[in-house]
């Protein structure tokens, strides 16, 4: 293993989202990077970037929303939990393509933050999902060994976006082979989501 195993730790008082709410897009002062109180909150840019991948499903009003969105200010991550449960609605596979479309795309930019494998990327989930989110949006541990990961997802947004994250991350970097499983959930009452991630090097 490259990295040690954290220690078991609960965010039991974490925000929690509503499954839907209205498409409130006020924009939020943003806390710094270490304050992890208040709601939790989501970056413009992530909203402009589910709207180019998920453009042809999104209703009117989440249209309507993603156009008054500014890339560089922060929103109120149940606006986030809203469009990717109507997502879901549609098809329970779309918040896992999205998350993957989206992540898929990172690599030049995660690369100029100096992560150039895989391993390293996986070793940087809980550092990364830190800098992605302001206030209290819970935390992600990891346990990572060569070609694989063990992931601990406690936070509150949809857990199917997330696991679609990690496959899109691993694919960015040319990882073949992916095995994910996301079980035990915490939308079956689990504490926290568990992510295991197996992976083989890209042919050479």
């Amino acid at each position: 293993m490259t990295t040690a195993r954290p220690p078991a730790h609960h965010v039991s008082l974490m925000f929690r989202f509503q499954r839907y709410a209205p498409l409130d897009t006020s924009t939020y002062p943003a806390p710094a990077v270490g304050d992890r109180t208040g709601p939790p909150l989501s970056q413009g840019f992530l909203f402009t970037m589910v709207g180019t991948v998920a453009a042809r499903h999104a209703s009117d009003e989440i249209t309507a929303a993603l156009a008054r969105i500014d890339p560089d200010a922060w929103y109120h991550g149940q606006l986030l939990e809203t469009m990717l449960n109507r997502f879901e609605d549609l098809d329970p596979a779309l918040p896992v393509h999205i998350g993957r479309n989206i992540y898929f795309m990172w690599r030049s930019q995660l690369e100029a933050l100096g992560f150039r494998t895989a391993i390293a990327v996986m070793e940087a989930v809980p550092s990364l999902w830190r800098q992605a989110t302001r206030g209290d949006g819970g935390e992600w541990r990891a346990v990572v060994g060569p070609q694989r990961a063990h992931l601990e997802a406690e936070q509150p947004y949809n857990c199917m976006f997330e696991a679609g994250t990690i496959q899109g991350l691993l694919e960015a970097y040319d990882a073949a082979n992916i095995r994910l499983t996301h079980s035990p959930c915490m939308r079956s009452g689990a504490p926290y989501c568990v992510i295991e991630v197996r992976w083989d090097e890209p042919p050479r």
